[in-house]
């Protein structure tokens, strides 16, 4: 059986840990379709980005979301990922840095106080036009998360996290495949000059 507290746990410990994340209230929805864009915007109470859908997967930005504390989650319709509870889930979160390294390190730091089996790993993905800072945590045979900082500019103040996890074993070439394409298609949209909303 499936110990959902601990899955529940892996899947928000990182951004918990982190900032204090953007009210989910409002998060919506519209599919756009034209010569230069495709997929989603994604908005919200002071804030609009766009994301773009993998193949094969499907996306809720309700009430779904919202469960895991997130602005997005991608779901595979694969039967062979969803039996290990694979998801892609992005969320905005309030920045403190303009380096999302230091971020990354800071949560690998809480993350092996957390769990001391911890370990991790470079990945070989990163947005085509923003700073990224990427990672693999995992403990091999019990957990898989690849995780990214995505800093969409100086001009904002809100810092993306983009997370895939995945139970008992690595994530395939597909599955990988799907992280990086949500990963390069995200982009900052606006944000209100007043910032993100207070909880």
């Amino acid at each position: 059986m499936v110990n959902l507290t601990r899955v529940a746990l892996l899947g928000s410990l990182i951004w918990v840990m982190a900032w204090a994340a953007l009210g989910q209230s409002n998060t919506a929805n519209d599919r756009v379709e034209g010569k230069d864009m495709h997929g989603l915007i994604v908005y919200g109470q002071g804030f609009a980005f766009l994301a773009s859908e993998p193949n094969d997967w499907d996306t809720d930005t309700g009430q779904v979301a919202r469960e895991y504390g997130v602005n997005a989650i991608f779901f595979p319709r694969a039967q062979s990922s969803r039996s290990h509870h694979v998801t892609i889930r992005v969320r905005l979160n309030s920045k403190t840095t303009e380096d999302p390294q230091q971020n990354m390190t800071f949560d690998m730091n809480q993350y092996k106080k957390q769990y001391p089996s911890t370990q991790f790993t470079d990945l070989a993905v990163k947005h085509p036009d923003y700073p990224t800072a990427t990672k693999l945590f995992y403990t091999r045979n019990e957990f898989y998360e690849y995780v990214a900082y995505v800093n969409p500019g100086s001009q904002f103040n809100l810092v993306f996290s983009v997370a895939m996890s995945k139970e008992k074993e690595a994530a395939t070439q597909d599955e990988l495949a799907a992280f990086d394409h949500v990963l390069r298609s995200l982009k900052f949209v606006t944000q209100d000059v007043q910032g993100p909303p207070k909880q």
